[in-house]
């Protein structure tokens, strides 16, 4: 037990540290401001213990400061107090806002450079989660939480201070006082912590529901599954409710439990002290500063108990951004970056590659072949033989256990991933449609965008046959394209996918089921622009339609990670294998 106190210990320091890390560059400021705001305790203390010199000079007003100077002082204070509160407030806003959108920026850069790896496995509503909550509870606790810790620590400190200068004894013993509400914040800091933690969780999975449900809402409406839906969304917002509920508890018990032991030394204050008072055993001065003293001590104590779920909920922030900030990136997982950067010319080989995902399960086992320069070739064979992983390994989306891909001749280890990935067009079954026109559509995956005029994007949509899309459009290029292409048939959806890569211009392009579920009027168009593309270019078409993939140059039928079958159409037809038994079954199901 003790073990995991230490781990829990030492995951707040590092919590907290992570939140500070993003004050780089602005530390003078957040000083500044902290300064301030902690000032403010210090005039507060003068403010009591004039009040208390007031009351001595209201009972004997011959022998003190007058009074009207003891009541300009007080107010003097008081509004000096208010003056610095506020200069201070002002700047941790300024100073939060600036964090914030430090942690923002490091974790959007975050995902620029994390491994496609980390996506296949995390939900997207928890990434969603970690660049928006979580950074709203770590710029909550810049700009509120942070600077009333520090202002209650430090009135705190100064109030003893001056408590035990004024009368040792009675300043020892309110001290003495405070501790079973310390106690108490101490014992209840661990559950607090986990279900602030258990809060956080089931947000994020909450989250992850919704975003799935907005992202598969067409499916959902064709099959009529809302029920099914709501019924999956209550259950992650009453997880979240009764988690809620359990944070709350906890929350409303320290609250008035804290507030009845900050009180009670108060109360016994005012009966002893105003007694001592009354017998002439203490000045009437002393007993009102003391009062002011206790309320300005035991106030702060209660608001660092109420504060308790807010620091836990800004360290479980911070340690959840902490974790994203230190996932392992493309170099970690892929290897250093190589330094060869040329044209592609196209050629592409495998030598014995074997890759794994989990490092348990083979997913390609020592696959080997050579394709040149301008060549089209086809992959075929059942879900999961490894088609697609054998092409997401030209652009490095993955890791490879065994073996070596050379690109024109070149190892892939040594070429520069960026120089690979910006020569290669990729167009899959989803196609990527942004909320913006057709142009900026078109145009979206090129590096000197400036570059491609409306003469050449025109020229484009005519080589592909977008053109036919256009006529039907009013605003041609100017036409608005709804986030995700909703407002355009899964064709023409993939007819401007096929456009942009054309726009692209790639050396290497890959066809990841670009045919599948087309709708009829754009088939045609596809096959055409796909026919277009081909010119000039290395090509790797994935297809279940094989009317796709006959006339390229090779075609090659996988088989649990390896190549079954390599050839022509016509090659492979005439040997009888598994390859003429896949055209069979097409040709009896009237696909071909």
């Amino acid at each position: 037990m003790q073990h995991h106190d230490t781990i829990d210990h030492q995951g707040d320091i590092r919590a907290f540290l992570v939140l500070f890390r993003y004050g780089k560059g602005i530390y003078k400021n957040l000083s500044l401001s902290i300064g301030l705001v902690m000032l403010s305790s210090v005039f507060l203390m003068l403010s009591a213990k004039n009040m208390g010199a007031l009351a001595e000079a209201l009972q004997n007003p011959s022998d003190s400061i007058p009074i009207y100077r003891l009541v300009a002082m007080i107010l003097c204070f008081e509004i000096l107090n208010v003056w610095v509160t506020y200069r201070g407030r002002i700047g941790l806003a300024n100073v939060t806002n600036r964090v914030a959108f430090a942690v923002r920026q490091a974790l959007f850069q975050k995902l620029t450079v994390l491994p496609i790896a980390y996506f296949d496995h995390q939900p997207l509503g928890r990434t969603i989660t970690r660049l928006t909550a979580d950074v709203e509870g770590i710029e909550a606790f810049f700009s509120g939480t942070l600077p009333r810790i520090l202002t209650a620590t430090v009135t705190i400190l100064s109030v003893i201070v001056a408590m035990l200068l004024t009368d040792f004894k009675i300043g020892f013993w309110i001290v003495v006082s405070s501790i079973p509400s310390a106690l108490l914040t101490a014992a209840v800091r661990r559950p607090v912590r986990f279900w602030t933690r258990e809060y956080k969780k089931k947000s994020a999975a909450l989250n992850s529901t919704l975003a799935e449900y907005v992202n598969g809402l067409s499916v959902i409406r064709i099959f009529g599954l809302e029920q099914w839906s709501s019924e999956s969304f209550q259950k992650s917002s009453k997880d979240l409710m009764h988690t809620a509920f359990r944070m709350m508890n906890w929350n409303s018990f320290i609250r008035p439990l804290s507030a009845f032991l900050c009180s009670l030394p108060i109360v016994a204050i005012l009966w002893w002290g105003g007694h001592l008072s009354l017998n002439g055993a203490m000045s009437l001065g002393l007993f009102v500063a003391f009062i002011r003293y206790s309320e300005r001590y035991f106030r702060p104590i209660m608001q660092l108990s109420f504060e308790l779920h807010l620091i836990q909920d800004a360290i479980a922030s911070s340690e959840r951004v902490r974790k994203m900030l230190e996932e392992p990136e493309e170099e970690q997982t892929l290897g250093v970056r190589g330094k060869y950067t040329a044209p592609l010319q196209g050629e592409v080989e495998y030598r014995n590659v074997s890759m794994s995902y989990d490092g348990k399960k083979t997913i390609l086992n020592d696959l080997n072949f050579h394709i040149k320069s301008g060549m089209s070739v086809g992959l075929v064979g059942k879900t999961g033989s490894g088609k697609s992983t054998t092409l997401h390994l030209i652009p490095q989306l993955y890791p490879i256990q065994s073996g070596d891909i050379l690109i024109d001749g070149v190892s892939i280890k040594t070429w520069d991933r960026q120089a690979i990935r910006s020569q290669i067009g990729v167009v899959s079954q989803d196609v990527v449609i942004f909320y913006g026109t057709m142009r900026a559509n078109l145009l979206a995956t090129v590096l000197d965008a400036a570059q491609i005029d409306d003469a050449a994007l025109t020229e484009a949509c005519r080589k592909t046959g977008l053109s036919h899309v256009l006529a039907n459009m009013p605003h041609g290029l100017d036409t608005l394209l709804h986030d995700g292409g909703t407002n355009l048939s899964m064709g023409e959806r993939q007819l401007v996918a096929l456009t942009r890569m054309l726009v692209r211009n790639p050396k290497v392009l890959i066809l990841d089921e670009a045919t599948a579920n087309v709708d009829e009027p754009c088939e045609a168009l596809i096959q055409k622009a796909i026919v277009e593309l081909l010119h000039g270019r290395t090509c790797f078409i994935i297809a279940h339609r094989l009317s796709t993939i006959r006339h390229c140059d090779r075609i090659m039928v996988f088989h649990k990670g390896s190549i079954l079958e390599e050839g022509r159409h016509e090659e492979l037809l005439h040997r009888g294998g598994h390859y003429a038994e896949l055209v069979r079954r097409q040709i009896a199901n009237a696909y071909i």
